[in-house]
């Protein structure tokens, strides 16, 4: 099983529950983590037996810019499905960090791992 990592995407969205949240957007750090079967694409240097990484990021800043959810969790689990909606992906772990959610300066994080849904 491979797994690709891509950390620290930063991507402004419309996110939380106060007024001024709902306003302006603000700047979010998000990570995704995925396994899928990477021996065909190792074996034949083949990117078409692989998960092309470019397009699950493309894929994550897109659906994050035109989100508006109040919760963390609600837009993890948009990403959630995004990254499982690639076919060969066999577990997706969101980590979505807001900077600018303490009044102390502390980073507030929420992760969650996803998998595909079972028949």
């Amino acid at each position: 099983m491979g797994q690709v990592c891509i950390r620290d995407l930063q991507v402004n969205a419309i996110i939380g529950t106060l007024e001024h949240e709902r306003i302006r957007k603000q700047k979010l750090v998000i990570s995704v983590t995925f396994d899928y079967d990477a021996r065909q694409a190792a074996q034949n240097d083949d990117l078409y037996a692989s998960v092309d990484y470019s397009a699950v990021e493309r894929c994550i800043v897109s659906e994050t810019e035109k989100s508006s959810f109040r919760l963390l969790e609600a837009l993890a689990a948009r990403l959630g499905q995004t990254v499982l909606a690639f076919p060969a992906v066999t577990r997706a772990e969101i980590r979505i960090t807001k900077p600018q959610a303490s009044a102390f300066g502390a980073l507030i994080t929420y992760s969650e791992t996803f998998y595909p849904q079972e028949a």
